[in-house]
């Protein structure tokens, strides 16, 4: 995601982390001043729009017009999005089967959209959909059930190996063995039935399969235009003219790295409750424009990147301009090493050495960090899954503990001698000569803000204080020019992001499994005990069960660097007090603004 995330690494909210995203993001509510919201969820089953607040006595202004910032995209394809400003866009453009607003308290409320119901078979591996009849597409065609039949299988087609695809092999039946080249699709339990039902059945019993489904790579496509745009050799992953739209609004205008316009789209079925009519999004990538934008009244809603105006605009929260919205985020922020076989080890030639990967992460020091950086408003991470992930009723991490502070990492933490002195050990293992001092690790950063650098030039004085090392910070002007970096191995470890697409601790556990579609972002960790315990784990339907298998695969990845999580993000979220009703979902984009209206101010 999701989040993602923004500002800037397309998955979380700093513009240093390069994130994906799930789509998940921060969790919300209606706000007041410095509200904390809450975090539960809640499925209805009506189309009735439990989270849509009437404008009452409000009256409404002459302009429905919303502006926002936003990160350019680079994917406009549901199937293939993956970052969180995609989902942001994405999700308010196109709909699939359920849309997910919050009520007055906080609470994520996830309606029907494209969806009147289901149905789900008494062993609990068939899943029957009833579309609606009045969904349409913008140029007037109607949204079907073929729409959705070739949205899931073309999620699952081997040759476009989408990053998602795993949300779909991991369920459905006969669909691993399709996008593994061993089965046919004929045999993919993924049914039409007519022109407004169609039937997914399932492996086996899996009772987050719902929570999927209503993800933005499951939304409907047109594959008519997809066929035609391609054969004609146009762009149309990332070309709007090239589509059409199912959701509130479409896109009708595009600057590229600059400016996109969306509109409401006359079609939607629900448009006599989408009051906006506008949605301006500009590219601002500086924290300190945007402040000024939000402090002008010209940025209307702004989730906080620089942590320093929440002090500053304390003031402007207590005038009644702004509201703030403090929410704890399912997303966790952290550090990916470059363990691919075909990077060998980075630059470095270190990174593939559990211990070399161990001593960095042992090294950075996370209270440090969220005090420097994020102002102690974040929380500091000792595991991978952030807090608020459940299994059943019990909450994962409260479960689980902090595993990078327990008693023996604890002391090794606080012992520079010991750190460097199991870097050495990691380096010989390694085959690399001489010592830490010989050693110059390389990191990378794309559009950097003040905030990026400085944490960076953190990053410098942490390792080389610690464990005497060089740092080489490569900073790229574009993030073209650092995905090609990325793909080409030339980093020993980079700053990412992961918002949680759904409540379960699978996915994030699950980024790290061999061979994931995620794993050539993760860093390439690859453990055959960890994948083992990930899918027991993942197949079980026995909530203990659950927790204690994802608990010791976490153990083992955490143990073996195979990642270094930071911080848990606590999501602080600025709106003007004209803006109503928008929704800030725990899980899918940042702002859900369909249903949002301006007031007269």
């Amino acid at each position: 995601m999701k989040k993602k995330s923004l500002a800037f690494f397309l998955a979380l909210t700093l513009t240093l982390t390069s994130g994906l995203v799930g789509c998940g993001n921060s969790n919300s509510g209606e706000s007041q001043d410095s509200k904390t919201q809450s975090t539960s969820s809640e499925q209805t089953s009506d189309g009735s729009a439990a989270a849509t607040e009437a404008a009452g006595d409000e009256e409404l202004a002459d302009e429905q017009v919303l502006n926002l910032v936003y990160s350019d995209l680079s994917i406009l394809d549901v199937n293939d999005a993956r970052n969180s400003n995609e989902f942001q866009v994405l999700s308010q453009v196109q709909e699939g089967l359920f849309r997910t607003f919050t009520d007055e308290n906080g609470v994520d409320k996830t309606e029907l959209a494209g969806a009147t119901g289901y149905d789900v078979s008494e062993d609990g591996l068939t899943y029957t959909f009833h579309l609606r009849e009045d969904a349409k597409w913008s140029d007037g065609e109607p949204v079907t059930a073929q729409n959705y039949v070739d949205s899931w299988i073309r999620l699952i087609d081997p040759e476009k190996a989408f990053s998602y695809a795993f949300l779909a092999t991991d369920d459905i039946a006969g669909a691993e063995e399709y996008y593994n080249g061993e089965g046919a699709v004929e045999d993919v339990g993924i049914k039409y039935i007519d022109d407004y039902t169609f039937e997914v059945t399932l492996k086996s019993p899996n009772p987050s399969f719902l929570k999927k489904a209503g993800m933005l790579s499951f939304y409907p496509v047109r594959k008519d235009l997809i066929d035609a745009a391609e054969g004609a050799g146009e762009n149309w992953g990332n070309d709007y003219t090239l589509h059409v739209f199912n959701g509130p609004f479409v896109i009708s205008d595009r600057v590229l790295e600059n400016s996109m316009t969306l509109t409401k789209n006359e079609n939607y079925w629900d448009a006599e409750n989408v009051h906006l009519t506008q949605v301006n999004l500009k590219v601002v990538d500086e924290s300190s424009t945007q402040a000024q934008l939000v402090e002008s009244q010209q940025v209307d809603v702004l989730k906080l990147s620089d942590l320093e105006y929440v002090d500053q605009w304390q003031p402007l929260v207590d005038a009644g301009q702004l509201e703030r919205i403090v929410s704890t985020a399912p997303s966790v922020t952290y550090i990916s090493f470059d363990q691919h076989e075909a990077g060998n080890g980075g630059p470095s030639g270190l990174m593939r050495n559990a211990k070399v990967r161990e001593a960095i992460t042992l090294a950075l020091d996370r209270e440090e960090y969220n005090l420097l950086f994020q102002n102690s408003l974040s929380t500091p991470a000792y595991g991978l899954v952030p807090n608020g992930i459940t299994v059943g009723n019990t909450e994962y991490r409260s479960y689980a503990g902090d595993i990078l502070k327990d008693e023996e990492k604890s002391k090794l933490a606080s012992d520079p001698a010991a750190l460097k002195a199991l870097f050495e050990e990691g380096m010989k293992e390694a085959g690399v000569e001489g010592t830490a001092e010989d050693v110059t690790l390389v990191t990378m950063n794309y559009s950097p803000s003040t905030l990026d650098n400085n944490i960076y030039e953190w990053y410098v004085q942490q390792l080389e204080s610690k464990l005497g090392v060089k740092v080489q910070v490569d900073t790229y002007p574009d993030v073209t020019g650092w995905k090609e970096a990325r793909d080409s191995y030339k980093y020993d470890f980079y700053t990412m992001g992961w918002f949680g697409d759904y409540d379960d601790p699978a996915n994030f556990l699950g980024l790290f499994v061999t061979d994931n579609g995620y794993a050539r972002f993760m860093g390439g960790y690859s453990n055959p005990e960890y994948d083992e315990l990930f899918a027991k784990a993942n197949a079980s339907l026995d909530d203990k069960e659950r927790l204690e298998l994802f608990s010791q695969a976490e153990n083992i990845l955490l143990t073996e660097g195979g990642v270094n999580p930071l911080y848990y993000q606590n999501a602080q979220i600025y709106k003007q007090s004209y803006v109503k009703n928008v929704s800030f979902p725990l899980f899918g984009a940042d702002f859900e603004f369909s249903r949002a209206y301006i007031v007269k101010h």
